[in-house]
């Protein structure tokens, strides 16, 4: 299962991505967590410690090459990238870091898409393996297909207007992108009237509302402290309900032709 997570800068993507990727492999699943955004956090809520992330190992130069059609490819196997780069986090979870820019004016970063959009490709797509992917805070990553070979992308949603349409703009272009399975996770949720105002906007725009995380203030104390949630409260009510949420994904399916096995009706 390949799993791409959009959203909103600041709406909760990183860390509800590294906390999801932990509790999957806790449920017997190999994980390969992907930090695509040019500003990476995933590998602190995965859990290793603030002073590696400026030393973490990120995709070299020579990653993609045009084959004699014209089209990238990665330049050696996925299990040739992973001996290089991958680092291993807790529970198990395998990250690679795309790109962390370490200069101004060096260019853009189209490379890095290429080379995320090959690894999900190469991921191994069976029960027991599981590819997630932290896409940059914007839409761009539609426009150059990074997750276009995911089974799902769902976009993290806070209960407020201009985070709701950037929900709806995800979930538009992933679907043009042609992922078989979209939807939303709501972040952030107060009350049973956020959770509703997400709901009423998900079904008027023919969205699939996945789960609802509650607003938790574990998720603000954890970022304070430089640690991952989980580390931090593993029994906050937050991830908890990320905890029940990757049963659902891995359990449920996030495969075209599956269901949920509930709609999110409550905040715990």
């Amino acid at each position: 299962m390949k799993l791409a997570i959009a959203g909103k800068g600041g709406a909760g993507k990183t860390s509800i991505t590294g906390t999801l990727a932990r509790m999957i492999a806790r449920r017997g699943r190999r994980v390969l967590a992907i930090d695509n955004d040019l500003n990476p956090n995933l590998s602190l809520t995965l859990g290793i410690p603030a002073a590696r992330i400026s030393s973490l190992p990120t995709f070299p130069a020579e990653i993609v090459r045009r084959n004699e059609d014209g089209v990238y490819e990665l330049a050696m196997s996925l299990a040739e990238l992973c001996d290089i780069c991958s680092v291993s986090s807790p529970d198990g979870v395998s990250l690679l870091v795309a790109a962390q820019p370490r200069e101004a004016a060096t260019g853009c970063m189209g490379s890095a898409h290429m080379a995320v959009r090959g690894v999900i490709g190469a991921a191994p797509s069976g029960d027991e393996d599981v590819c997630i992917v932290d896409l940059e805070a914007s839409t761009e990553h539609l426009l150059v297909s990074t997750a276009e070979h995911a089974d799902a992308m769902y976009a993290v949603v806070e209960p407020y207007g201009t985070s709701l349409e950037t929900g709806r703009r995800v979930a538009f272009l992933a679907r043009d992108l042609g992922l078989p399975h979209v939807g939303l996770i709501a972040n952030k949720v107060r009350d049973e009237r956020d959770l509703a105002a997400v709901g009423a906007y998900a079904e008027r725009h023919g969205i699939e509302l996945a789960g609802a995380v509650p607003y938790d203030e574990c998720f603000h104390q954890a970022e304070r402290a430089a640690r991952a949630p989980l580390d931090h409260d593993p029994d906050a009510p937050a991830v908890r309900a990320i905890d029940e949420l990757a049963g659902q994904l891995v359990d449920g399916g996030a495969r075209p032709g599956r269901e949920r096995s509930s709609p999110p009706t409550a905040l715990r």
